[in-house]
């Protein structure tokens, strides 16, 4: 049997390489992509919840596409909705937007999925 972390390295490995061509061919910015990709990487390294080549690859792939397609969408509102942020460049932000997103992924798309299988049991009971 593989050793777990081994098993995440190569899943989330090959989430990288199936990220980058398919978020390239698709039109998203290839540097959030990048971007997202490391910080979803790392993060998916360290969590102990993702334990299989299955759960890397997803998390990867989710969260650097999310980082990818929602950066760009993301800057024109943090101008402007957050003060203080008056002389940044929407370039410089959407590369942080990019990271943010792409760290937050493994971590927040399986809470938001458990708060939306929560909600349709209440609703079909």
């Amino acid at each position: 049997m593989a050793e777990p972390a081994a098993s995440t390295i190569a899943g989330a490995a090959a989430g990288s390489v199936a990220v980058t061509l398919t978020g390239t061919i698709l039109g998203a910015q290839l540097d959030a992509l990048v971007a997202g990709l490391a910080a979803a990487f790392l993060v998916t390294i360290l969590l102990p919840a993702i334990d299989d080549r299955a759960k890397a690859f997803a998390a990867v792939l989710l969260s650097s596409l999310l980082a990818g397609y929602g950066s760009p969408v993301a800057v024109p509102w943090v101008l402007a909705h957050v003060s203080g942020i008056d002389g940044a460049s929407g370039d410089s932000i959407r590369m942080l937007l990019a990271v943010v997103i792409g760290g937050a992924g493994p971590v927040g798309v399986p809470v938001a999925l458990r708060r939306l299988k929560v909600k349709a049991e209440d609703v079909s009971l």
